[in-house]
């Protein structure tokens, strides 16, 4: 068996970037804890308690001659996932992900786990692969699988990934932040680990910027441009409007979860960014704006003075800039709001022992110090409360983002949002065009989706 520390201090030669030396009492790529603890009390890395290791027990072996009996053959155990959370990603990441698997496979000689790639949207990725797989050929669908927080739901809708409530240790489920355990779950149940996440929100040049902007007047009447993404994703509304219809109240879905929109948030929200455009401060190029990265720019050079970032491109590019806060997206009563998007583990296997297993490779992933040592090599939010008591240090950053995690709802992934968020885009475009009031404009969206 491989070493902790050892593991560590290779890696630590490997990795500049994991801020964990070979003496560190977190060594990357542990075992997880799975020690008995209270909802949401941080516990320290741990070696993998026997109970809680899954059988790898086999039959015993057949007497046939010149054959390795099939008992004694290791599991072989399928991963489907994408570049970005391989063996192969790009730079230190596939280093640390790969070097995650090994040791894992070190520690559990009866496993061997296949490493399978898919596109990262579309034909081709992990949930078209699973859909059509399920339906072709269900023996060679694999045993776990990386999703994106939005297929995730729409395939655990289908029966392909199994519950996980049970299947882990409550020392991991309970230590997940609530905007990563509402990422993962899907009408009512657990059905993936968040292992990564990234949330929307502002950030300000405070030579521009006096005091931290918290509720919608203090944009209007700030004395300087506000640059958002307005002009959709795919044909479906940004974030960025989404968290302030939220914010408002707003629903997408009716008791009996049909389609629904709140006239009177929809129409709140939409007069917010009428009052943006009216005093000059939220510019017609929005409209030209499909991401957050696309702001990035802007910003950088001074041309706008508050822009909406992720987590992610702050994390990578923070330190070239200067005279910089960061704060959450204001919203009409500064109540915080946010949404998080990431990707998640999920278990595809209905074989009991298969299940333990997945399970186990799942905890192992998701110790709190491969957690820590994932988001330090990604720039992508970890989930675990544990870890933000690893990572933080002195940054103020890291507690900003960990209570935007504690405050972040799910991306909408039913199937009839598609609808919803193409309506809400266009209403968002008559308004920041000027060719609709919001009266108008979220009447005509009310009207689109009334059966």
């Amino acid at each position: 068996m491989i070493g902790r520390s050892h593991i560590a201090c290779i890696l630590g030669l490997l990795l500049p970037l994991v801020a964990v030396s070979c003496t560190s009492q977190f060594p990357l790529l542990s075992p997880p804890t799975v020690i008995a603890t209270a909802p949401s009390v941080v516990s320290a890395t741990a070696e993998v308690s026997a109970t809680s290791t899954p059988s790898l027990e086999t039959p015993e072996p057949r007497t046939d001659e010149g054959t390795t009996p099939e008992s004694e053959l290791p599991m072989q155990l399928t991963l489907w996932t994408v570049a970005a959370v391989s063996p192969q990603a790009e730079g230190d990441a596939g280093v640390v992900f790969g070097s995650g698997l090994a040791a894992f496979e070190s520690t559990y000689p009866d496993v061997q786990i296949s490493v399978m790639l898919k596109n990262e949207s579309g034909k081709g990725s992990v949930s078209d692969y699973l859909r059509t797989t399920s339906q072709a050929a269900p023996g060679v669908l694999p045993d776990l699988v990386v999703l994106n927080m939005v297929d995730l739901a729409q395939v655990a809708r289908t029966g392909i990934i199994v519950p996980l409530d049970g299947l882990l240790s409550p020392s991991l489920v309970d230590d997940l932040l609530p905007g990563a355990y509402a990422a993962g779950t899907v009408d009512g149940q657990l059905m993936g680990i968040p292992f990564e996440m990234d949330v929307e929100h502002l950030i300000y040049n405070t030579n521009k910027v006096g005091s931290t902007p918290i509720v919608w007047t203090d944009i209007i009447s700030a004395n300087t441009t506000y640059a958002f993404p307005a002009k959709g994703t795919n044909g479906l509304v940004n974030d960025a409007f989404l968290i302030q219809y939220l914010a408002l109240g707003g629903r997408l879905q009716d008791d009996e979860g049909q389609p629904f929109l709140d006239e009177q948030a929809l129409q709140a929200a939409l007069e917010y960014y009428r009052q943006g455009v009216e005093a000059d401060i939220i510019p017609p190029e929005v409209l030209t704006v499909g991401s957050p990265d696309e702001v990035w720019p802007d910003y950088v050079a001074a041309q706008v003075g508050m822009a909406h970032v992720n987590g992610h491109r702050f994390l990578s590019d923070k330190s070239v800039l200067g005279s910089t806060e960061f704060a959450s997206i204001p919203t009409h009563d500064g109540t915080p709001l946010t949404i998080g998007r990431g990707r998640s583990l999920a278990i595809v296997t209905h074989e009991p022992d298969r299940q333990a297993v997945a399970a186990q490779l799942i905890e192992w992933l998701m110790a709190t110090d491969n957690n820590v040592a994932w988001s330090q090599v990604t720039s992508y939010l970890p989930t675990r409360h544990a870890a933000f008591v690893l990572i933080g240090d002195d940054d103020p950053y890291w507690p900003f983002l960990q209570h935007q995690l504690e405050v972040a709802v799910p991306s909408p992934a039913f199937p009839e949002y598609d609808q919803i968020g193409r309506v809400l885009q266009q209403a968002v475009i008559e308004v920041l065009s000027e060719e609709a009031t919001p009266e108008e404009a979220a009447a005509s969206a009310v009207d689109a989706i009334t059966p």
